[in-house]
């Protein structure tokens, strides 16, 4: 098993820890899946401290490779405002766009 299939699997299992440990080697490396899934770690709070400007770092990384689901998530932050980031719901519209335009269909209208 490659370490981003075990990393992968920790996350999906609850083992955001060892997620973390694993994936953030590989998300540095530029997999988009784990930067994707490191700025969750962040922006959850799991398995490591809550961090929105680290979990907005990764998003964007994973954003630029065309990781809808990152740019989701950035829409998300954008729309509901947290965490010392201002809500804007312009600028959650141009991520939740941008994740339609990199296939991923489930971006609310806003």
């Amino acid at each position: 098993m490659s370490n981003l299939a075990a990393g992968l699997s920790a996350f999906e299992a609850k083992n955001y820890a060892e997620a973390f440990k694993l994936l953030m080697p590989i998300a540095e490396e530029g997999n988009a899946e784990a930067q994707c899934i490191i700025g969750s770690i962040y922006d959850l709070g799991l398995g490591a401290e809550s961090n929105i400007i680290e979990a907005i770092r990764w998003y964007k990384k994973s954003s630029v490779q065309g990781y809808g689901v990152a740019s989701n998530n950035l829409g998300t932050i954008y729309y509901s405002g947290r965490e010392g980031i201002v809500r804007n719901r312009i600028k959650a519209n141009e991520w939740y766009q941008k994740a339609k335009e990199q296939g991923f269909m489930h971006s609310p209208n806003v």
